[in-house]
């Protein structure tokens, strides 16, 4: 399929249109998009939920080919990089940090595939492909949501099988190296049954280089996905899916931008004029020497079945997931020009070659069953079970001697859920919807650290451990809850609706799987147990109360649309997420606090004739309410708040939470007597934020806007189209995440940061072809 793949990229020549309007997934009348996201199909302007939907199409049009570029499209969620590693996602001010010793932890923002949860620590939705629609809503989703969903859901529906044959071609090429080549057909095979298949390769380049190896930093990835879907008349209907994707990658996607002039990495004689040779860390460094190239390697394998029965004005589903991935990385540990160890102790201590792996599996089941009322009656109601099984199992080796680590680390959680909801229409203009989540979140920690792979056997090999033999605990907890929400909705005309919502969520307990016995925080007798200790007890649930109210409104024969809410959201027991960097390797600290977000988003499109304008826009502002005690950024002094290695963030501005993000598209097409132009541009713009919680000023990004332009002909019916365009037009530098947990062996604020895909200006064209 890969090479099927590739040589169809060679004969066809790129792409699609140009950038489209995000909520436009249906041409004629934007107020009809169809929603999936919430169980069951709903049009967009009946929900009483603030949502962003961008068609296939439109997906393609504006080069959404990377989960972070959902950035630039939807001003309320904020994803920090994708490339060679997990993913924090955050929406409306809340977000995750990201850390491969941390597993089993939600992410808060639920990423689904066809309504299926996604398990945060895989890699799966990282590329995007095969996309039908987007949906995202925004806000806590628990009750149909769940554990994961407690600051919003990104949905993506992906194409299924069709009663009629077609097709369709896609390139996209550009000047620095970018390639994607997708195919996706689909048809019926005999009466009742019909099918899909869709497959894609790409090649992806980051402005990231190796001096030393003389590399770019790039990802490559291909995959399939196939469905089957059998229907029996009317009333019963059953859809089969595989699908496949490996993605590897050669690289680093971080590199230096800032160190405290004149401090050593250890000791000397580490010179950063040693270890960082040919180049001299700033904000908007790309480089960096090294003689390590590291590398990352996910394999996915999942399948679900989903079966509908119609009778009697229900609808009765079931849908059972299987989900696999394999997960391996190996890792420059510091980023230097040498290999410091060796140079550090002369050659008389273990050879250290700057290395460190990682190998994971993460597995999920989930089966869920639902049962629906027609919602066009006065009274409409959905319930259903739904229950998951997730393990998390890594693999860490580090043969560094000071810091040494070989260790098992394993996460299970399982989930069993029971929820229902009901939508009472008691007029033509009033409405209430309600609902209700009773759950039982069943969560274990299991971690071995084996015998230190740098020492002789028979030495003491970690702390706490009472002499030469591996350190293992078991620990398991479990905890039940009930979740809702409620929402009115007044009909004001035939094209206006208003609403006001309060949401019950929640996040489950956790457990810092970060801790290990080497960790500051784990200098306790583990042998001889230690219930009593911190890293013992789970982390507490968070509990989120969220209120909302909103506009929907069309006019001029629904040629213009506009959308507004306002929100406001407290989380008690926020599961905060920040770096202790007071030892030689930063250690992910789980800590509960105290936040609140609140803020307002409008969008307004409108499209007449061949103009399709769409401005998007959110004002967000995201605070912790109280968090005392938290650890300080590097070289923080007393003046800056550091009091006894520890600083107050209460009343400080949450991580990776711009006050205001906005998108504008614009997109004219010029009728030709065979043959159309279109023309369009893209504008989207961010203010600054921090990007780590301990408030570190050095992983500060500032504002920023990026401007993309494309120029492209299609065929009047749109079956063929070839654009050119140009993004970053002012080749604008920025960081799509920043950490400092490379302080420690600096002994002073060393950070690091990942710059974006788009950071620079580059050119390409695409192409696309349907039949």
């Amino acid at each position: 399929m890969r090479r099927f793949l590739m040589s169809t990229a060679a004969l066809v020549v790129v792409a699609s249109p140009l950038p489209a309007f995000a909520q436009a997934a249906a041409d004629e009348d934007p107020n009809e998009i169809i929603v999936t996201a919430q169980k069951r199909p709903e049009r967009l302007k009946d929900i009483p939920v603030a949502a962003s939907v961008l068609s296939g199409e439109s997906v393609a049009q504006q080069h959404v080919t990377d989960l972070s570029d959902i950035n630039r499209v939807v001003p309320s969620v904020e994803i920090k990089g994708t490339f060679n590693g997990r993913v924090p996602y955050g929406m409306r001010g809340i977000s995750t940090n990201a850390n491969e010793g941390a597993i089993g932890l939600t992410s808060g923002v639920s990423i689904q595939i066809d309504g299926i949860p996604v398990p945060a620590d895989s890699f799966a939705a990282n590329t995007i492909s095969d996309v039908a629609q987007l949906e995202v809503l925004k806000g806590p989703q628990a009750t149909l949501g769940g554990r994961t969903a407690s600051a919003g859901v990104i949905n993506f529906v992906t194409n299924g099988p069709s009663t009629a044959s077609k097709g369709v071609f896609g390139v996209t090429i550009t000047e620095d190296g970018e390639y994607r080549a997708e195919m996706r057909v689909s048809g019926p095979i005999t009466n009742g049954v019909s099918f899909s298949l869709a497959g894609y390769d790409s090649k992806t380049p980051y402005p990231v280089y190796n001096t030393q190896l003389k590399q770019r930093s790039v990802a490559k990835s291909y995959g399939l996905r196939g469905k089957l879907k059998f229907e029996i008349g009317e009333d019963f209907d059953a859809t089969l899916m595989g699908h496949y994707a490996l993605s590897q990658s050669r690289g680093e996607n971080f590199v230096y931008q800032y160190i405290t002039p004149g401090a050593f990495l250890l000791a000397p004689p580490l010179t950063q004029a040693l270890v960082l040779q040919g180049y001299t860390p700033y904000y908007g460094n790309t480089v960096y020497d090294s003689p390590v190239m590291m590398t990352s390697r996910y394999e996915d394998k999942d399948g679900s079945l989903v079966l509908n029965y119609r009778a009697g004005g229900l609808t009765l589903s079931s849908t059972t997931s299987l989900f696999r991935e394999n997960q391996y990385q190996s890792q420059d540990l510091f980023e230097t020009s040498v290999f410091f160890f060796n140079v550090l102790t002369g050659g008389h201590a273990p050879a250290f070659n700057d290395q460190q792996s990682n190998q994971g599996y993460v597995k999920q089941t989930t089966q869920e069953f639902k049962i629906a009322t027609d919602n066009t009656k006065p009274l409409s109601a959905l319930v259903g079970a739904f229950y998951s099984d997730m393990t998390v199992t890594g693999y860490g080796l580090r043969t560094f001697v000071p810091f040494s680590a070989s260790a098992q680390n394993t996460s299970t959680t399982k989930n069993y859920a029971l929820y229902g909801r009901v939508t009472a229409k008691f007029s033509e203009t009033l409405s209430a919807t309600g609902g209700l989540r009773y759950y039982k979140d069943k969560i274990g920690w299991s971690k071995t650290q084996f015998f230190n792979p740098a020492l002789p056997a028979d030495q003491a090999q970690w702390q706490g451990c009472g002499g030469p033999r591996n350190c293992t605990w078991n620990l398991s907890d479990s905890s039940t809850g009930l979740v809702g929400d409620f929402a009115l909705q007044a009909h004001l005309s035939q094209g206006s609706m208003v609403y006001a919502s309060y949401t019950r969520g929640y996040k489950p307990r956790a457990y810092n799987t970060a801790h290990d016995f080497t960790s500051l925080q784990s200098e306790v007798n583990l042998a001889a147990g230690a219930a009593d200790k911190p890293f013992a007890t789970p982390t507490a649930k968070e509990k989120i109360d969220s209120f909302e109210v909103g506009l929907k409104t069309s006019a001029l024969d629904n040629h213009l649309s506009l959308n507004l809410a306002a929100f406001y959201t407290n989380y008690d027991g926020y599961q905060a997420q920040i770096f202790d960097n007071s030892q030689l390797i930063g250690i992910l600290v789980l800590s509960n606090a105290g936040a609140r977000t609140k803020g307002a988003e409008a969008d307004i499109t409108w499209h007449s004739g061949g103009t399709n304008l769409s401005i998007a826009a959110a004002y967000i502002d995201a605070k912790f309410r109280n968090f005392a005690g938290a650890n300080c950024f590097p070289t923080q002094t007393v003046a800056q708040g550091c009091v006894a290695g520890g600083q107050n963030l209460s009343g400080k501005s949450l991580p990776a939470s711009p006050k205001f993000k906005m998108n504008a598209s614009l997109q004219q097409k010029v009728p030709l007597d065979s043959f159309d132009i279109v023309l369009g541009s893209n504008l989207s713009y961010r203010s600054s934020t921090v990007l780590q919680a301990d408030g570190n000023p050095q992983t500060a990004q500032g504002a920023f806007a990026l401007l993309d332009a494309s120029i492209g002909v299609q065929t009047k019916d749109g079956s063929a189209s070839l654009t050119f365009f140009a993004n970053n037009i002012t080749d604008k530098f920025y960081l799509t995440n920043a950490e400092d947990f490379f302080s420690g062996p600096w002994g002073a604020n060393a950070v690091i940061g990942q710059p974006a895909r788009d950071s620079h200006r580059y050119f390409g064209a695409r192409a696309s072809f349907k039949f």
